[in-house]
């Protein structure tokens, strides 16, 4: 199922890889590091309705995987290794660039933009293999 040279299903399949990527890394693997970073604990979070988040973070993916899908589509990418080096570029030049604002006009912490940074990365680098095997 194509819609302007994309598969659906694969942009999909890419948005739930990006999806997967961020509650793992946001949960078991870093969790505990990203909240004591914000000066958060899992009390701050007992009883909060987090349905609008999820589906802001669904949407959020989606656009994500649709705009590297037509990026793949117009570069006509015909191998995984092409697809890992357009989405490094395209996290180096978009995602990396805008999350580096936050570390250097909001004061973010370096260990918070470190660990956005990697979320970032492995959900590109996810979502470019999921859209090269489709």
């Amino acid at each position: 199922m194509e819609f302007h040279g994309i598969n659906i299903i694969a942009a999909l399949l890419a948005a739930l890889g990006f999806m997967v990527v961020g509650f793992l890394w946001y949960g078991p693997l870093f969790g505990k590091t990203w909240m004591k970073l914000h000066g958060w604990t899992e009390d701050d979070f007992k009883g909060q309705n987090m349905a609008p988040v999820l589906v802001q973070g669904v949407i959020n993916a989606l656009i994500t995987a649709i705009g590297m899908a037509l990026v793949f589509h117009w570069t006509s990418v015909d191998s995984i290794l092409d697809a890992l080096h357009i989405a490094f570029v395209l996290w180096i030049a978009f995602s990396a660039t805008t999350q580096a604002l936050a570390f250097i006009y909001e004061r973010q912490k370096l260990g918070l933009t470190l660990i956005h940074f990697g979320n970032q990365l492995v959900g590109f680098l996810l979502a470019a293999v999921i859209l090269a095997l489709f």
